[in-house]
């Protein structure tokens, strides 16, 4: 047998595959970029396994999806082994394009409302074509990576749930009904995938309220959003006019009226005001209280010091 110094390009690339069975995978591609220096016959192989290999350090980034996918695409259509997996060049730089798009789209910023109708809908045409693309397929570089078995399908529906939801928030300040409907049909993915989908219930159940607002009188829809409960004390007159509107200005319990995010705003913005002027005039007085200790103590050491040059 060859000592490693001599080996031969083809002697390296049987090393690496040994060591990708044994999940050397950092191994493997340094011994697989010294076959292809040493003129390895299968080099196109050796290319696609360093690609490939690439990826498990790096799962979630899309760049290395996408550079994985254009060495794949460029091999043509053939078939490798991987491992003990039989791996296809043109199904698996399909993976790759779809994992790339989806993890950009997951990473896209959501704050404010245009930013997440954009990335709800980046979710939704990633799912769309990933269960296109993959369907009840397994994900081949997550169970290689992950030992996760997920299919494509699952994949496709846990972005369409996550597409849904950011939906839900984009529309929510100008159509709390709507975003209780995007939030439905998220609902309804989650539970395909096992999940029991309760955060979407409260929010669908929050989006769909409405309420008078307890202090101008305004009918508005979307607890959370549009109003606000406030702690309050309802006497029983009052709640007996409460129970007489079309639409509650206090919640069951009447421990908190409904007010209307306008008013809501308004008090708390006031509030806020009082309390930052009440800060400083304390902080002043802190500053001042300060000054006076610190005049005091200035003159006790001076005291000090003149004692003790006379005792001196």
């Amino acid at each position: 047998m060859a000592f490693g110094f001599f080996k031969n390009g083809n002697e390296r690339f049987d090393d690496a595959v040994d060591l990708i069975k044994r999940k050397e995978y950092d191994k493997a591609i340094a011994v697989l970029q010294k076959a292809i220096e040493k003129n390895a016959s299968n080099k196109d192989v050796a290319e696609i396994l360093i690609a490939v290999l690439s990826i498990s350090d790096r799962i979630n980034d899309a760049g290395t999806y996408t550079n994985a996918a254009s060495v794949l695409r460029s091999k043509g259509d053939q078939d490798f082994e991987f491992g003990l997996t039989t791996l296809n060049t043109v199904k698996l730089a399909t993976e790759c394009e779809d994992m790339a798009k989806s993890i950009t789209a997951r990473s896209m910023p959501s704050g404010g409302s245009e930013a997440a109708l954009q990335k709800g809908q980046a979710l939704i045409g990633c799912a769309r074509e990933i269960q296109s693309n993959i369907g009840n397929e397994t994900l081949k570089l997550n169970e290689l990576y992950n030992n996760v078995s997920i299919t494509g399908l699952k994949l496709a529906l846990t972005l369409m749930a996550e597409g849904n939801e950011f939906m839900a928030t984009g529309t929510l300040w100008e159509d709390p009904k709507k975003a209780a409907e995007y939030q439905q049909m998220a609902f309804n993915y989650r539970r395909q995938i096992g999940e029991t989908g309760e955060d979407n219930q409260t929010k669908i159940k929050s989006y769909s309220k409405s309420a008078t607002c307890w202090i101008c009188g305004r009918d508005t829809t979307g607890e959370g959003m549009h109003f606000y409960p406030m702690s309050s004390d309802i006497s029983p007159q009052l709640r007996k006019e409460d129970k007489d509107s079309p639409l509650p200005s206090a919640d069951d319990t009447y421990t908190s009226i409904y007010v209307c995010r306008a008013c809501y705003s308004a008090i708390s913005r006031r509030a806020d005001a009082i309390a930052k002027h009440y800060h400083e005039i304390s902080m002043n007085e802190m500053r001042a209280m300060d000054a006076r200790i610190q005049a005091e103590i200035v003159a006790l050491q001076t005291q000090i010091s003149s004692l003790r040059i006379n005792i001196r």
